[in-house]
């Protein structure tokens, strides 16, 4: 679909460095649950967070110099190598009230 809803939904196309351009059949909800009516079709969705008419754009991503990015201009994940020290594992032998613990023969033995 090239920017044309079809009969059921709505088509998304994002302005480079601008809003996102909303077409079609849909509703929009604040976080509460409540319904927005926009009295049209077509909405433009301010993306830049700046407008003064959330969620509606109002152009000040341009006073701004609002850039989208691509999402692909992000850092490479840091390299983190990770080390693991092991030691033999150890029984516990219940006496009574008291619990202490039994060597099983291998690794360090507590001081």
């Amino acid at each position: 679909m090239s920017g044309q809803a079809d009969e059921q939904g709505a088509v998304v196309v994002p302005y480079e460095d601008g809003p996102l351009l909303l077409r079609g059949r849909f509703t929009l909800r604040t976080p509460d649950g409540e319904i927005i009516e926009p009295g049209r079709g077509t909405v433009a969705l301010c993306r830049c967070g700046k407008s003064a008419i959330k969620p509606f754009c109002d152009g000040t991503h341009k006073a701004i110099g609002f850039r989208a990015g691509t999402g692909r201009d992000t850092p490479a994940p840091r390299e983190i190598t990770a080390t693991r020290e092991t030691t033999a594992p150890r029984e516990t032998t219940a006496s009574g009230d008291s619990a202490a613990p039994r060597d099983s023969g291998s690794g360090p033995t507590p001081g």
